[in-house]
């Protein structure tokens, strides 16, 4: 009996050591609970319902108007209509791709190649943190991004009406901080594509922003 004593002191003693030694381990961890009948959203979200959707985006020293209407879905696969006008020109740029997971489109013409890369690392580049469904909820992460020495997080952090180009609309912004300023992008839920963004250099320099100014949805849920 003594040792059966002995051997239970023993083990009260070795947890109770390791929940010392855990809970410094514990108090300095962060949950962000998520309710579940939170809306979630991915790239592509609501491209069944055919928007038609027109940015300005600006690259660098780069302007130009994007129209980009979602063709309704034949069988299995579904294509994007591109019209390009660059600033300043009364040229119009057109080109048609099938919508891929990752909205990267390499095969296009040669008059349309600048202006997809841009859009590949602007209007596209949500690809990178939303294949698969995100929440739509303040304080969820959707991301981890490595600027240099410093580990950010792409966070949910803020809600509500807010004013666009192409009117008011319930969005969801998303940011993380580089430097002295603050990445954004504002996503509306049931539309495929990211609604705003202003991104800046680790110098301050803005490297792109891009505005929907023009909506045509008239099917899509929330917005008709």
């Amino acid at each position: 009996m003594a040792n059966i004593k002995l051997v239970a002191l023993f083990a009260i003693i070795i947890v109770s050591a390791g929940a010392g030694l855990a809970w410094p381990f514990f108090t300095n961890l962060h949950f962000t609970i998520l309710p579940i009948t939170a809306s979630q959203w991915h790239m592509g979200k609501g491209s069944q319902y055919a928007p038609e959707m027109v940015y300005l985006v600006s690259y660098n020293n780069t302007n130009f108007t994007a129209d980009m209407k979602f063709l309704p879905i034949q069988g299995q696969n579904q294509s994007l209509s591109v019209q390009i006008k660059p600033s300043g020109s009364d040229k119009i740029i057109t080109q048609t791709v099938q919508i891929g997971l990752v909205y990267d489109y390499p095969n296009v013409s040669d008059e349309a190649k600048p202006y997809f890369d841009i859009l590949d690392q602007s209007v596209f580049s949500m690809r990178d943190y939303a294949t698969t469904d995100q929440y739509l909820v303040k304080g969820a992460e959707w991301g981890d991004l490595y600027i240099g020495a410093n580990h950010e997080k792409l966070t949910v952090t803020d809600s509500g009406n807010m004013p666009f180009g192409f009117g008011s609309a319930n969005a969801f912004l998303l940011s993380y901080r580089i430097g002295a300023n603050e990445n954004k992008f504002w996503i509306v839920d049931n539309l495929p594509l990211p609604v705003k963004s202003q991104v800046y250099n680790f110098n301050g320099t803005m490297i792109y922003n891009f505005e929907l100014v023009s909506l045509k949805a008239p099917s899509t849920p929330g917005l008709s």
